[in-house]
């Protein structure tokens, strides 16, 4: 709790230095989602399947590293996102910071199966370059088709937000409370000595974070310095803290060729328990590397050193190859590719968000990408109508999570880790279509199948789908009229079955969803939104099934 407690002093100490540096500018502004789909109710289906960042992908294909610059989250899965920060860093031909001042919202939403959604976004900005706001929100509903008080969740967040743009420096800081329940409702019968209360899973997640960064992008030296802290809490007293620092400078060596290096510092405390004692675990990573642009051709090359300390007497040390390529073959195709590797940091946090049903684990291990290489092609039609992008990768990896249902409770989810000496091989192919008919409508196809191997014996990926395809679409009918259709399928899911231990393969999912929204004037809507429209009370965690037909009527309004 010190650390976090230090980390909070030295966030509101920087700001304050920040607030005291003065600079121009015409606007300033926030950005707050006011369109139709930012402010519409998200289908259930969504909360349960939202995108895995671990590793850059989506939670329906494995966990595979593309390394930007190598600043990888503290959490390696979702969270609500904040309204979008708005670009305050001048340039040299444009001091102006883009969008409307005094932007907000509010939602209110109900469903059936006691869904009940508020959403709340306010700001202030006292000064041009200056901003400060706040974001509520509570989600709550029932979850599953088992007894109602056993398959409740809630989700309630509260975030603060400020940002200031200096002469010299840019600055943006976060203090954010969560707190999250769920329902443990993954039995087949609930013995009747069980009580709601028994079951109930809930976490407290106090976090903050801050972020300097120079104040102009045309300079010949950038740089980026950023920290991040969260403490997560429960009643059983588990513990966890993890503070990250990120660090990048940047250089213009000539005028196509930069140096850059980023680095990382990831410290963590783990209790599972009042009685067991706790774990320390440190993680630092280097990434010096060049970077080339042309007309034609950005290249960037380098090395990735990290170092773990898991455990205070092992210190493990991994070098990685790193190169990354995208050569315009014409002003509308590009071929793009790269090698390299990686080591992803874990966190029970993390693995809780992905799945909220998870035990409090004895034991967390970092996933380390041994090696990695990809390639595809993307490109953009000359009329913008289309555009597309088609990518093979290959990674290998040891210590590589999957969630398993606990042998012990049925109704809880473990982690389990494969690949030791035998490394995981991952192949991915993947591709996106997009398709922009007119500013009114809009069609998207994704999909991705997944190949794993050297798993083990009679042993698929548990839990993620070989073969996902999305059918993702927004078209608006008349200025007050906007329908957004889309489907998920998604083929060949296992388990392993706790009891018996023997893998089963569980229903594919095909799950149909329609968003309505109603544009009663220009900052007020009304929003419909049916999902799983066909009524299936499918499965993506064993035992664990999703509603079935269900509907949200919401009202936004923007101010």
């Amino acid at each position: 709790m010190k650390q976090i407690i230090l980390i909070f002093i030295g966030l509101f100490g920087l700001l304050h230095l920040a607030y005291a540096q003065e600079s121009r500018i015409d606007r300033s502004t926030i950005t707050i989602p006011n369109s139709t789909r930012a402010v519409m109710n998200l289908k259930v289906t969504d909360r349960s399947y939202l995108p895995m960042k671990t590793f850059g992908q989506t939670a329906n294909v494995p966990l595979v590293v593309k390394l930007k610059e190598s600043a990888w989250a503290i959490d390696s899965l979702p969270k609500i996102e904040a309204p979008a920060a708005q670009e305050m860093r001048t340039d040299e031909s444009n001091k102006t910071a883009y969008g409307e001042k005094f932007k907000n919202s509010i939602l209110l939403g109900a469903g059936n199966y006691g869904h009940s959604l508020f959403d709340f976004n306010a700001s202030q900005s006292a000064k041009e370059n200056k901003f400060l706001g706040v974001y509520l929100h509570h989600d709550a509903n029932l979850f599953g088709p088992v007894l109602a008080e056993y398959s409740a969740r809630s989700q309630n967040l509260a975030r603060l937000e400020s940002r200031s743009l200096g002469r010299v420096n840019y600055w943006e800081s976060t203090l954010e409370y969560k707190m999250f329940s769920n329902y443990y409702y993954g039995l087949a019968e609930i013995p009747s000595y069980v009580k709601a209360s028994d079951l109930l899973a809930s976490y407290t997640r106090m976090s903050a974070s801050g972020k300097l960064s120079s104040a102009k992008k045309s300079a010949n030296s950038d740089y980026i310095l950023s920290v991040q802290a969260y403490q997560l809490t429960n009643p059983q007293d588990m513990n966890e803290i993890v503070i990250q620092g990120h660090g990048m400078y940047a250089h213009n060596m000539s005028e196509k060729l930069r140096f850059k290096l980023a680095g990382d510092y990831i410290y963590s405390e783990f209790s599972p328990n009042a009685t067991l004692q706790k774990w320390n675990r440190n993680l630092y990573r280097l990434n010096p590397h060049l970077a080339y642009k042309s007309s034609r051709v950005s290249l960037n090359a380098g090395f990735m050193f990290v170092t773990e300390f898991d455990d205070p007497l092992v210190e493990k040390t991994s070098v990685f190859p790193m190169l990354q390529m995208d050569f315009g073959a014409s002003d509308y195709i590009h071929l793009f590719g790269g090698v390299g590797g990686d080591v992803q940091f874990n966190s029970f946090n993390g693995f809780l968000k992905q799945n909220p049903w998870m035990r409090v684990p004895s034991q967390l291990k970092n996933t380390n990408q041994v090696g990695h290489v990809y390639g595809g092609i993307k490109g953009i039609g000359g009329n913008k109508v289309i555009d597309f992008e088609a990518q093979y990768d290959y990674a290998e990896y040891s210590d590589l999570p999957f969630y398993v249902n606990a042998v012990t409770a049925t109704n809880k989810f473990d982690m389990q880790y494969r690949g030791g000496l035998e490394k995981i091989q991952v192949t991915t192919y993947t591709a996106n279509l997009n398709l922009n008919f007119t500013s009114q409508f809009t069609s998207s196809f994704k999909f991705n199948h997944v190949i794993y191997q050297q798993l083990g014996i009679k042993f698929n990926a548990p839990h993620v789908p070989a073969t996902t395809l999305l059918w993702i679409n927004s078209w608006r009918i008349s200025p007050k009229f906007l329908l957004a259709p889309d489907v998920y399928w998604m083929k060949s899911l296992y388990a392993l079955e706790p009891v018996k231990n023997q893998l089963i393969q569980m229903d594919d999912i095909l799950d149909v969803n329609l968003k309505i929204n109603y544009f009663i004037k220009r900052n007020l809507n009304i929003g419909l939104s049916g999902n799983n429209l066909l009524g299936k009370n499918f499965q993506k965690y064993y035992q664990y099934q999703v509603q079935g037909l269900n509907a949200t009527l919401s009202f936004a309004y923007s101010f």
